[in-house]
């Protein structure tokens, strides 16, 4: 098992080494370049499991995984929003009258 952590390392490494000199030099924006930085330091969190997924294109399972990577940052927003809303409403998610709800 280790052998196969350490082969996708090695390609996890090539991989980002390739998107950091072709892809991250184009992005003019500085928040694109965040979220880009933001969306690798997610990949080799989750080395263990990307690698370990059986897709054999390496970049089809970085795009899977930062799909659902996105998917959870929102789910987390969303719960967060619900709860500024909760507290700026007095208890309930908008500011509509009880009686329309």
């Amino acid at each position: 098992m280790g052998r196969i952590t350490n082969s996708f390392r090695i390609k996890l490494d090539e991989a980002v080494a390739r998107l950091r000199s072709e892809l991250y030099s184009l992005l003019v924006d500085k928040n694109r370049r965040r979220a880009f930085e933001k969306v690798v330091k997610s990949w080799y969190e989750e080395a263990n499991a990307i690698g370990a997924f059986s897709q054999p294109y390496i970049y089809g399972s970085l795009a899977i995984f930062s799909a659902i990577d996105l998917q959870a940052q929102i789910d987390e927003l969303r719960r967060e929003i619900k709860e500024l809303r909760m507290k700026v409403n007095g208890g309930r998610l908008d500011n509509r009258p009880e009686d329309k709800e």
